[in-house]
């Protein structure tokens, strides 16, 4: 038995906030426009994965919505982790500027599929620069690491993960202006794609877990086995992925990674098991929610790496899996702790000096928990329902769904909207 991670997720040792609310601000709008384009555009998610429309959606979900937010988020709680100030604040706060012009410019380069010129290698190299600003500074506060545990040990592995996937995107963008890859560009592509999802996201997604998911549930009791357990099958899948890339041999890493995060699962079972809030708010039922996408994701993951299924069905399965992945498991996790982060950092800033001298106001009263779950379930109606008509090939089916996400973004853009302006 232990008793990790009691704790605040802020402390004398956090940064400016205005620096992470910077990233959070910037990422939503990301995230509603993002909605807002796969809309109008709806007619482009079909088909091969390889083509301008689709990679620029990847892209902005992946860079602009999510490491965005993972990066804001990081930039927050490694000091709380870790009890020590983040190497540098300035560091992160011009990174942040880097990285919105690398977002801009990559994306934009894809969605015209501008490979001449130079222009895509330029695009691929200020994102390479962005990350590994950001690498560095979370590398060298991470040296103030006075013990090894479970959370930190999975963001070096994710910080490791982020500078392999931050570096074949540069050759892959270098490649596309100015061939320099010997062998298929399209399966680098898929080396890039797995690594991102399988180490940098999936490390991420369990190490900050670990830390957030006891504090908010009140959970100090529980064994912590399965998640070494898991840590250790989803590293061993990765390196097995990167063997069958060089070897062109089969090492079942799909499996290893699936029984990983079923074992990562079974450690999120036992921290809600254990917990002494038992009442579910808006914010951990987004969380719960995507918990349950990660296993789902890993089983679609296996289907396309393993059986001999048709090619039409198995390019409609690519699409689902990277879907699911980037909207059931990741976008539902980061909306629900940003329901649990963001209120709170707000409210320690403006009010908690005020506690006790004037009326301030409770967390649940800085956003509406109302439209929150009106949020929650058109985004769990929304992301299924894309799923549906995409391996039906259906647009009217996509359409609706992919509507049905757009307001939802939007509310929750607006619940967010309202937490940063309290006065």
């Amino acid at each position: 038995m232990s008793t990790p991670f009691p704790g605040s997720i802020a402390t004398p040792f956090t940064p400016p906030f205005k620096v992470v609310r910077l990233y959070f601000i910037i990422a939503t709008i990301t995230f509603i426009f993002l909605n807002g384009l796969m809309l109008l555009n709806s007619g482009y998610i079909y088909g091969f994965h390889f083509q301008p429309r689709l990679l620029s959606f990847a892209h902005i979900a992946v860079l602009g919505w999510a490491t965005m937010i993972i990066m804001g988020a990081m930039t927050q709680l490694i000091p709380v982790i870790l009890e020590a100030s983040l190497f540098s604040v300035r560091m992160a706060k011009w990174g942040l500027w880097l990285y919105v012009l690398a977002v801009m410019t990559i994306t934009g380069h894809f969605w015209f599929f501008a490979t001449k010129g130079g222009g895509m290698a330029w695009a691929a190299g200020i994102a390479f620069s962005a990350v590994i600003l950001f690498v560095i500074n979370v590398g060298l506060t991470l040296r103030k690491v006075k013990s090894l545990n479970i959370t930190i040990a999975h963001i070096i592995a994710a910080i490791v993960y982020l500078t392999v996937v931050a570096t074949m995107g540069l050759f892959l963008g270098i490649n596309l202006s100015i061939p320099i890859i010997k062998g298929n560009h399209l399966n680098y592509m898929a080396l890039h794609a797995a690594i991102g999802f399988g180490g940098w996201f999936s490390m991420i997604i369990m190490g900050v877990s670990y830390k957030l998911l006891p504090m908010f549930t009140l959970s100090y009791t529980y064994r912590t086995w399965p998640g070494w357990m898991a840590f250790s099958l989803v590293n061993l899948g990765i390196i097995g992925i990167i063997i069958e890339f060089l070897t062109n041999r089969p090492f079942y890493s799909t499996l290893f990674i699936l029984c990983g995060l079923i074992a990562f699962s079974y450690q999120v079972i036992l921290i809600l098991k254990g917990r002494m809030r038992k009442a579910l708010d808006i914010g951990l039922r987004h969380a719960v929610i995507s918990y349950a996408y990660i296993p789902a994701a890993a089983i679609l993951g296996v289907v396309i790496s393993l059986s001999n299924i048709a090619p039409e069905i198995r390019q409609r399965i690519i699409l689902i899996y990277g879907f699911t992945v980037l909207f059931g498991c990741i976008t539902l996790l980061i909306i629900g702790m940003m329901y649990k982060i963001v209120p709170f950092l707000v409210w320690f800033h403006k009010y908690s000096d005020k506690v006790g001298k004037e009326k301030v106001p409770l967390l649940k009263d800085m956003f509406s928990e109302k439209l929150g779950h009106i949020q929650f379930w058109l985004l769990n109606i929304g992301v299924p329902d894309v799923m549906v008509g995409l391996y039906l090939e259906n647009q009217l089916i996509v359409g609706i769904g992919l509507t049905i996400i757009f307001i939802s973004s939007l509310l929750f853009g607006y619940n967010m909207l309202t937490v940063f302006t309290r006065k």
